[in-house]
């Protein structure tokens, strides 16, 4: 329609005032027939949050990695500590950990990404827990983070969601969940001084 009314006015232009005016007219008419962006069409600068492509992180899985992470950075909260206690709370996305002062203080940590967000608080014990503590303490040969490596090489397939300085049958050991993808738990215990495997129950769950 607009190419009809452009030929119309030419030929008006043409009788009116020549080529000059013709050609004046044209442009004008051009300019205001060419199309323009739209309302409510998205550009670059406008484009919609959330288009395809764009990923969320997910909240972070329990495992040796994760695990391992949460323990730093408990044990940076309180200098010169021994991990003794670490499982998930809140499905997987906080770290409940508790660790222990070389005078056998037990301090609980709450972590979350890798960040301390609760604590460190101190437990009420008296000087038999605490030296309960230090005897367990003195006694592991391997630190949570070699216990851990033992254990994910029990349950490959496996995470980590529970894991324990404690004693068992006179012996300490670290205890541990572990929950692989088809949903069976292993209950597995490393002898905290060998790093043998002690213990590896399993459940459907």
């Amino acid at each position: 329609m607009n190419k009809t009314i452009i030929a119309a006015l030419v030929g008006a232009s043409v009788l009116a005032g020549g080529c000059g005016t013709v050609l004046r007219e044209v442009e004008r008419l051009a300019v205001r027939s060419s199309p323009g962006p739209s309302i409510g069409t998205a550009t670059a600068s406008t484009a919609p949050q959330g288009t395809p492509g764009a990923t969320t992180a997910p909240q972070g899985t329990p495992g040796a990695g994760d695990l391992k992470q949460a323990a730093r950075a408990a044990l940076g909260a309180v200098p010169g500590s021994t991990l003794v206690s670490i499982e998930t709370e809140e499905n997987g996305r906080l770290w409940e950990v508790q660790v222990v002062g070389q005078d056998g203080t037990e301090h609980q940590l709450d972590v979350e990404s890798g960040k301390v967000v609760g604590g460190p608080t101190t437990e009420e014990e008296d000087a038999a827990d605490k030296a309960k503590h230090r005897a367990r303490v003195s006694a592991a040969k391997l630190d949570y983070a070699q216990a851990a490596d033992k254990i994910a090489a029990a349950v490959p397939e496996g995470r980590i969601t529970e894991l324990n300085l404690d004693t068992e049958q006179g012996k300490t050991v670290w205890e541990a969940d572990v929950l692989t993808p088809g949903g069976t738990k292993h209950e597995v215990a490393i002898d905290a001084a060998t790093g043998t495997v002690t213990r590896n129950n399993s459940a459907t769950t």
